[in-house]
């Protein structure tokens, strides 16, 4: 009898034992394609394609199960916010630099003036060069009274070429040296805007 008791009493600890597992294993909570509810010791297709829950022995939930859509719109939302926070750390960076190379509004204001000088003297050279120009072509024009029924010799010709070339020439360079200035003034707008609450937060820091 003795021989046959022990593989009995192993039988009943094994039984037991798969008893005390399955009472400690999670439960898979799913929903199926009509929208029921089933529950299941293991994960099932349903679960992967409608999603569901895993819950605990003791009824908690321990995570959610989610739906390919899912997982997609979450992925989506983390990398959303690591661009965010990139960004952010990218911002803070940049105003930092900016705090380093413009510490107050005399700095920002001094470059903002350096920075005007060069299209200034281009602009006042072209002026002065226009003005010679003007003087040379009444010149020209006075010598081209002497033939009123042409033609214009060829040297006179020539000079009435160059002057009409240079004059649209200076022109042409002070209508870009003024977009520069124009451009030149927004930069400094911008940069004055976004350093002013940097300003602020530094005055007030202790």
């Amino acid at each position: 009898m003795k021989p046959v008791a022990l593989p009995i009493r192993m039988a009943v600890f094994c039984w037991a034992l798969g008893c005390a597992t399955a009472a400690h294993a999670d439960i898979y909570i799913c929903r199926d394609a009509s929208g029921q509810l089933n529950s299941s010791d293991r994960m099932t297709e349903d679960c992967l394609r409608y999603g569901g829950k895993i819950v605990g022995p003791d009824g908690t939930v321990r995570s959610r199960i989610l739906t390919a859509k899912e997982q997609a719109a979450l992925a989506q939302a983390r990398e959303a916010a690591e661009n965010a926070a990139r960004q952010q750390r990218d911002k803070d960076r940049q105003d930092r630099a900016l705090l380093l190379r413009y510490p107050n509004q005399q700095v920002l204001e001094q470059a903002h003036r350096t920075d005007l000088e060069r299209p200034a003297q281009l602009i006042a050279q072209a002026t002065r060069q226009l003005k010679e120009l003007q003087q040379q072509l009444q010149r020209l024009q006075a010598d081209a009274q002497f033939y009123p029924q042409g033609p214009l010799p060829l040297d006179l010709r020539t000079k009435l070429e160059e002057n009409r070339v240079l004059t649209r020439q200076a022109h042409d360079l002070i209508s870009g040296q003024q977009a520069e200035i124009t451009r030149i003034d927004r930069h400094y707008a911008t940069l004055r805007t976004r350093l002013e609450p940097l300003w602020a937060r530094v005055d007030r820091a202790p």
